[in-house]
């Protein structure tokens, strides 16, 4: 069985996500959004992978499009991880590959200290867990890297997102500095991976 859905089922089960949140007793004001940034990453996502030898940009858009599908429910109010919700997701659809992304665009790095995010220390514990015996791929970089171009209902470089995440979580100095740190690695390695600055080949000229 293939480790990821094809294009199609990647999609009916991305709408599904979203009417499984619809349903939820609580409100998804979000939605325009999400829906805006899952499509942005994916399309972000193919394009890259379509200009690096030995990627394939239908798997990079399928992992794009459903490296959120966690975010059927609502983590604050559930008290469950977006990034788990994800993950058990979809290993009981039978998507390993999928599944994993949901954890690692969160944790582009197994080797992290609880105090560089503000998730709680127990659903941090989990994840660190679980990504001991993963083994990353340039899939999981990438979608980690497109992930982190999106902020609200714009494309936008790491720089910019970084400075908006801060503001909002009002990340403590060492948050921000190890997600810049994180996400200019990222930007770097797509770089030369792609032989190109990576924002030219996005058409991304907010820098």
């Amino acid at each position: 069985m293939a480790k990821f859905p094809p294009r199609a089922e990647a999609e009916r089960i991305w709408q599904e996500g979203i009417l499984y949140r619809l349903s939820r007793p609580y409100s998804f004001p979000q939605e325009k959004e999400y829906r805006f940034h899952t499509k942005g990453v994916a399309a972000a996502a193919e394009k890259v992978a379509g200009s690096i030898i030995g990627m394939d940009g239908e798997k990079a858009y399928v992992l794009g499009l459903l490296h959120d599908y966690g975010k059927r429910i609502n983590e604050r109010l559930e008290n469950k991880f977006h990034g788990r919700e994800g993950y058990e997701q979809m290993m009981l659809m039978g998507y390993p590959e999928v599944a994993q992304i949901c954890l690692t665009h969160t944790f582009p790095s197994k080797d992290f200290k609880n105090e560089q995010y503000s998730y709680p220390d127990e659903w941090l514990d989990w994840a660190r867990g679980l990504l001991k015996n993963v083994v990353y791929t340039d899939y999981d970089y990438l979608i980690a890297f497109c992930d982190k171009l999106f902020e609200g209902m714009k494309m936008v470089t790491v720089e910019k997102r970084v400075e908006d995440i801060s503001a909002r979580y009002n990340l403590k100095a060492e948050q921000r500095e190890f997600l810049y740190k994180e996400s200019i690695e990222l930007k770097n390695y797509f770089d030369k991976k792609t032989g190109q600055d990576v924002y030219r080949l996005l058409n991304l000229t907010d820098k």
